[in-house]
């Protein structure tokens, strides 16, 4: 029973009612078990329950002036479906007895009243008021936690569309950055120059390095990381690893130095997308806090766990380590060792956490061990089987198609956009013919009037889109190669591209040398 006492609303014209209820019940209405409230008649009862008092029983008789007990029942039962009812007649009155608890009422005495038996079918009523109190919390509850559940998936999306839509703002203007810088470098610049040019470079890296890790940890919070089972080598995945950070190892003259056991799968399976994301995070952390003529070692070997089939990698430096304070900590969003190490080497914290989840869902658990002062070690173990050898066929584009002038029409609204991806396309093709669409409009009339060799599409642009210039591109039959060229790199936006007919897609900013990847590959097709 509830610690409130359980209100009572008693519905009668004997006068003489209230007087014996209150004497029998005194000991319960002490305890503050039972309050009573009463009333002569059903209009008397109906008001006191409009006022708003929450009454858990209503005992009514049935014979009574100006509103009888029956048709008190009837607007209960309209109004009140919640309020038990227990109905007080004589056996003489038995057929109302029952027209009453066809009405709703829960139970019934007969009169004259047996106080004992009364209090027993009040408890029992009060019972069965409490379990079915519980169960309409217990639908409130689900109510709510539905309604908290679908507040947070659209919260979860408004923060998806959000991220998605900061990272197209900024890769837009991040893309002229990248693509002028690469083209000034390109220009023999003064040896002052190419310092400056290639500060640009680094720092432009690094913020594009900071929007993807804003955009991995926003996907993996989302569930939206899929992690792929294909064959792959893993040799081959650690050595492309060291040749994309040799340049920054040797800046510190620091020795990396990369090594498979032979007793390692030439191929295994698994996601070496992501593996060498993880790896590139680590080797990169390590090449950072490593001073100069520092060592670094990755290496891939057989796990010591009892599985034959799982794969030990892992990344050692003698850099300045971790305190122990810390090592708890590292893997957390947004953390670093110190605010010295923030101030001093710069970063975000994100790529530890990053990786840590993503080797999370490739079924492993990733560890740190280290000294401050003399390096630190990670290490990961992942269920990984042997695969079949895969050879990657390469694109084999003949002679005359590197010569011969080719004709590219570049949809995009943005003119600094549009001059950077010109000259880009110039500098790789030099007999090569640039046209520009200002929208999508402009490119689906130009792609039906002009015999492109490739379209470049830009996604969000005025008057028509590029999903919709696809379409229509697509829909007159025309099967020149289209290539997104967005700031929109989502999932779904990727796939969307694909699914409208383009051929491929480029993510703003762009490496010039995958670009032209992507076009002589096209133009092969």
């Amino acid at each position: 029973m509830s610690s409130e006492p359980a209100h009572i609303l008693v519905v009668d014209d004997e006068p003489d009612l209230a007087i014996l209820m209150r004497q029998r019940f005194r000991h319960q209405l002490r305890d503050n078990i039972f309050k009573f409230d009463f009333a002569s008649n059903g209009v008397d009862a109906l008001e006191k329950i409009k006022s708003g008092t929450s009454y858990q029983l209503l005992m009514t008789d049935i014979n009574m002036p100006e509103m009888d007990g029956l048709e008190l029942l009837s607007k209960v039962r309209e109004s009140y479906r919640h309020l038990k009812t227990i109905v007080v007649s004589a056996y003489s009155d038995l057929q109302n007895i029952r027209t009453a608890m066809n009405r709703g009422a829960f139970d019934f005495i007969t009169k004259p009243i047996n106080f004992t038996d009364l209090e027993t079918t009040i408890m029992k009523t009060l019972e069965e008021n409490a379990i079915v109190q519980l169960g309409l919390d217990a639908q409130k509850n689900l109510e709510f936690a539905q309604i908290e559940k679908e507040q947070a998936l659209l919260s979860a999306k408004f923060k998806q569309q959000f991220l998605a839509n900061m990272s197209h703002e900024i890769r837009t203007p991040l893309n002229a950055v990248v693509g002028m810088t690469h083209l000034l470098l390109e220009k023999n610049p003064r040896e002052d120059q190419i310092k400056y040019l290639r500060s640009m470079k680094q720092a432009s890296h690094n913020l594009l390095t900071l929007i993807n890790d804003i955009l991995d940890i926003s996907k993996i919070e989302a569930g939206k990381i899929t992690i792929e089972r294909i064959s792959f080598n893993p040799s081959m995945l650690m050595e492309s690893i060291c040749q994309t950070l040799h340049i920054k190892a040797e800046e510190k003259s620091i020795t990396f130095n990369c090594i498979c056991d032979a007793d390692v799968p030439e191929w295994i399976c698994g996601d070496p997308s992501r593996l060498t994301q993880v790896l590139t995070n680590l080797a990169g952390n390590a090449i950072k806090f490593t001073p100069e003529l520092g060592t670094i070692i990755m290496r891939c070997s057989r796990s010591d766990a009892a599985e034959k089939s799982w794969v030990r990698f892992e990344v050692e430096d003698n850099g300045i380590g971790i305190e122990a304070q810390y090592l708890d900590k590292i893997f957390e969003s947004f953390t670093q060792a110190s605010n010295d190490t923030t101030r001093k080497f710069g970063g975000t914290g994100l790529g530890l956490t990053i990786s840590r989840q993503l080797i999370d869902l490739m079924g492993g658990t990733i560890r740190v061990e280290s000294e401050f002062g003399r390096g630190t070690r990670f290490y990961f173990d992942l269920p990984l089987e042997a695969g079949p050898a895969f050879v990657e066929e390469q694109p084999s584009v003949s002679h005359d198609k590197l010569v011969r002038p080719l004709k590219f029409l570049l949809a995009e609204d943005q003119l600094m956009n549009q001059m950077v991806a010109t000259d880009i396309l110039e500098s790789l093709f030099p007999k090569c013919s640039v046209d520009i669409a200002n929208n999508g409009q402009e490119a689906a009339e130009k792609a039906g009037t002009g015999d492109y060799d490739l379209v470049f599409m830009d996604i969000h642009m005025p008057v028509m889109d590029g999903f919709e210039a696809t379409l229509q591109i697509r829909a007159t039959g025309n099967t020149v190669p289209v290539v997104a060229l967005t700031a929109n790199v989502i999932r779904e936006e990727v796939e969307k591209c694909l699914q409208v007919g383009m051929n491929r897609h480029l993510a703003k900013p762009f490496e010039p040398g995958i670009l032209k990847q992507i076009v002589l590959e096209l133009i092969e097709e």
